[in-house]
């Protein structure tokens, strides 16, 4: 009988050995997808924010004023026309501080402006219209 009971509890030492080794195989093979989960999300957001620097970087240097991608659509036209507009004017009103235009150029040029302001929002008005 001794001998069958070391038989009987080998057994069950290498069915439990078997066992505990395809469980911590299984917890291995999930923590490796886990791992590549997250290093694959981990990868595309620095891509995305490397590509976002590199956009950013880009329109910095070329010093892109047309409308971007995002503004396209029905007031983009309009907001950006109105952006240019304030950004004359505020040239013109730098040149003037600095002492660069006199106070009738001044006066002049900003009228100019707000006319050429006012003819541009009736141009949109009227082609709005049609």
């Amino acid at each position: 009988m001794d001998g069958k009971k070391a038989l009987y509890y080998g057994a069950i030492a290498l069915a439990i050995l078997v066992g505990v080794s395809v469980v911590l195989s299984v917890i291995s093979a999930i923590i490796g997808l886990a791992t590549a989960v997250v290093s694959g999300i981990v990868t595309l957001a620095v891509l995305a924010g490397l590509v976002y620097v590199a956009y950013k970087a880009g329109s910095w240097l070329l010093d892109d004023d047309s409308p971007s991608i995002d503004s396209v659509g029905a007031g983009s036209v309009s907001s950006t026309s109105v952006d240019a507009a304030e950004s004359r004017q505020d040239r013109i009103r730098q040149q003037y501080v600095e002492g660069q235009i006199s106070e009738a150029e001044f006066e002049r040029r900003i009228a100019d402006e707000l006319e050429t302001e006012e003819l541009d929002d009736i141009d949109r008005e009227l082609e709005r219209e049609r």
